[in-house]
């Protein structure tokens, strides 16, 4: 675009003739207004400007820079200045003796020197002015409408000398204009900067990431090279507003966002998404290495805790990575194959990364499907219950049965509870299973007319539902169960997060009468403090270490010290996964409570129950024989969460 033409006849008009000048200068400011309101560039306004001026009053050179965020000159418009100067100039910082244009910025109020050769503001400057015939310069700090320097407007004079009246009349008439153009460009920059930054960590938000993709897509469909994107997202952030609060959430994600910036390379994009959701953009990829060193850099630079707050923040991120061209090249695409093997990481353990591959998109979609099923069965109540007995070790009496979730697809067949309760608590449709689950044992407790417990399991997600307490007492009052006959166990994930809200809810049921165990203790982050800070009736030790009971010193060791534990505390032992006469018999002498595994039954339907008080079965369990009925009931559940009953 050429540059636009000083005020047509403005140099025609003299010093002499005060009205045409007057009416060129109102010309001026017009001609201003209207380029700015018409949105042409910040430079070619200034640029009218100068010539303008420069033809009102030919005795003088004008120019006009802006002072940038980090206090220095950047240059708008010089037309009659060369270019070594202008670029001699440009980047110079504000001072206190930084030349008329720094020093006024820097003062807030006007600077003449009539004699740049002289004059200690030039010190530094002069030899780049003076070879080029400029003498004299008088600048003026623009003020934006808040008072704050965003510019100077300088004129140049090739004698000595100070500035004149004349010279004062024409800069005054031009500041307010150049400041409402300079304060329109800085308003157009941030609006910009919202359409596509992030607010929270300036990153490049999703409208930007998705240009640039695009654009790095259109490239790789043309032949040219490989590229690569990153989806990014922190483990357990959730956790940390939870707990800490929104605000160091928010410190937390502008810190994890400069990490990302450190890890990333010149070319290469970040951004935010949303949330704790990050991406990064690896154009012109040479190799899969290449792409493998920035994935390890970014989980790498995770690894080291977040200092915030006087908060030592432990938080790692996981990674999915998706290439073009070898998994397409159309966005839409690459970004679901991005997100799958994100979730393919985070659901290996996080704090890793994994490339997108055929494999995962087929378990997806069989995870879709499971999670379809899923809900057609919750609202058909397609599950049913079978009861695994609970036996006193000592006096061989059934104390107990648990209530253990089973799933008879009508296509599939008997579906694993690791595969199906994994789904429901990921869908939330475990609370409403739970729920059901909890009402159905509870009356079948009730019709087997013997003081029995009854054991439900309650998922973490459950437990954190508002109204968890008066459901359990609805089920109690439905169904005329004592509530000293039903046991809730729960495992460690539940009282992690140390919610005052857990330790109520646990207290008010214990005081109604119901018995609180504490599942699979022994693994994940086990701490005594949880022994000591909530009213555990019962412990249930973990089925790993039974397994291995009579082969390895360590595991009997462990077992040992939990019952001796217990024991002290006044809480009741439960071992689970007891299988042979040999583990029963060590656990015996030891002093465990009560046992639970195939050595004393499988699970069984709640009519088989019934029989478990008149036919001797602690004598049969006891003696090594054992009930092994409903032969065809899914295999030993597995230690976790897979293995949870509800």
């Amino acid at each position: 675009m050429n540059s636009p033409r000083p005020l047509a006849g403005a140099r025609q008009v003299r010093r002499a003739t005060d009205g045409d000048t007057l009416g060129a200068l109102r010309s001026l400011q017009h001609a201003m207004l209207e380029s700015v309101a018409t949105g042409r560039p910040l430079a070619e306004v200034m640029d009218l400007l100068c010539r303008s001026v420069e033809a009102i009053e030919p005795e003088v050179i004008c120019s006009v820079l802006a002072v940038d965020r980090s206090s220095r000159l950047r240059h708008l418009s010089s037309p009659s200045l060369p270019q070594h100067y202008i670029e001699a100039i440009d980047g110079l910082p504000v001072g206190p003796m930084a030349g008329s244009c720094g020093t006024a910025a820097y003062l807030g109020h006007p600077v003449a020197v009539s004699d740049i050769a002289a004059d200690p503001l030039w010190a530094d400057y002069r030899q780049f002015a003076l070879p080029i015939g400029l003498r004299a310069c008088w600048s003026s700090p623009i003020k934006s409408s808040t008072g704050r320097v965003i510019g100077t407007l300088a004129l140049y004079r090739r004698t000595t000398g100070a500035p004149e009246a004349f010279d004062h009349d024409i800069v005054e008439s031009c500041l307010h204009h150049c400041a409402i153009a300079i304060e329109h460009e800085e308003t157009r920059r941030r609006v910009s900067e919202l359409a596509f930054r992030d607010a929270l960590t300036g990153l490049h938000n999703r409208a930007s990431f998705q240009a640039e993709a695009e654009q790095a897509l259109r490239v790789v469909a043309a032949g040219v090279g490989a590229a690569a994107i990153h989806y990014i997202d922190l483990d357990d952030f959730k956790g940390v507003n939870d707990t800490l609060g929104h605000r160091v959430g928010d410190q937390l994600l502008e810190e994890a966002a400069r990490r990302l910036i450190a890890c990333a390379q010149y070319e290469e994009m970040v951004a935010r998404l949303g949330g704790d959701e990050f991406a990064v953009i690896q154009p012109a990829v040479a190799s899969r290495t290449e792409v493998d060193t920035l994935a390890a850099r970014i989980v790498a630079a995770f690894e080291a805790p977040f200092d915030i707050e006087d908060n030592r923040i432990r938080i790692g991120a996981s990674v999915g990575i998706a290439m073009a061209p070898a998994d397409g090249c159309d966005l839409v695409a690459i970004l679901r194959k991005a997100d799958l093997a994100l979730y393919e990481a985070k659901g290996e353990g996080r704090g890793r990364y994994r490339f997108f591959t055929p494999e995962i998109d087929a378990a997806l979609q069989r995870r879709r499907v499971l999670e379809h099923d899923l809900r057609l069965a919750t609202e058909a109540r397609a599950f049913e219950l079978r009861y695994q007995p609970i036996v006193h070790l000592h006096t061989g009496a059934t104390v107990a049965v648990e209530a253990l979730l089973r799933w008879n697809h009508p296509v599939r067949g008997v579906v694993s509870p690791t595969e199906f309760i994994a789904a429901a608590e990921d869908t939330g449709l475990i609370e409403e299973i739970g729920e059901w689950a909890l009402v159905e044992a509870c009356r079948a407790a009730v019709a087997w007319r013997s003081e029995v417990k009854v054991s439900v399991n309650l998922s973490c997600r459950q437990f954190r539902r508002a109204g968890l307490l008066q459901d359990i007492v609805r089920a109690l009052e439905r169904t005329g169960l004592p509530p000293h006959r039903l046991e809730l166990e729960i495992t460690e994930s539940v009282i992690l997060s140390k919610s005052p809200a857990v330790g109520r809810t646990l207290r008010d049921l214990r005081a109604m009468g119901v018995c609180i165990v504490l599942d699979d203790f022994g693994t994940g982050y086990s701490s005594l403090s949880y022994l000591r800070t909530f009213p555990f009736s019962k412990i249930k030790i973990d089925r790993s270490f039974i397994a291995d009971l009579t082969s390895r010193p360590d595991c009997a060791a462990i077992v040992r010290a939990i019952i001796a534990l217990a024991r002290d505390l006044g809480i009741r032992t439960t071992a689970e996964g007891i299988e042979t006469a040999e583990q029963l018999e060590i656990l015996r002498e030891e002093g465990c409570i009560e046992g639970q595994g195939y050595l004393f039954g499988r699970p069984m339907p709640a009519a088989d129950v019934a029989s478990l008080f008149g036919a001797g079965l602690s004598g049969a369990g006891l003696s090594g024989a054992g009930h092994r009925g409903a032969a065809n009931d899914a295999p030993p559940r597995a230690a976790g969460a897979g293995s949870r009953g509800i």
